[in-house]
């Protein structure tokens, strides 16, 4: 499978995942397996924007997801679950 094929994976496992937000487990798993796989294609970040965007997505969207459902767990946090999910498939989209 060629890198366009495994992002075009990614995407549409997102958005069959991304719809619940008890999902968020196998998503962030999926999004740390990507990030992993992309630094053995392309592991540095000036030159690869897909690998930075994934992650941003780390580091913000899902870290406050995380942050914010150890804090409370039902106020914010769906919001917060959409806000990864999309970044999530933004990341992604170029491939579809």
């Amino acid at each position: 499978m060629n890198r366009k094929e495994r992002v075009k994976a990614v995407y549409d496992y997102i958005n069959q995942h991304g719809i619940n937000e008890k999902n968020f487990s196998d998503l962030y798993s999926k999004l740390q397996e990507e990030f992993s796989l992309e630094m053995e294609f392309e592991s540095d970040l000036s030159k690869n924007n897909y690998l930075k965007n994934l992650r941003q997505t780390i580091n913000k969207q899902a870290a406050v997801y995380m942050a914010t459902k150890a804090k409370r767990p039902v106020k914010g946090a769906p919001d917060l679950f959409k806000e990864f999910v999309t970044a999530f498939r933004h990341d992604t989209n170029w491939a579809k």
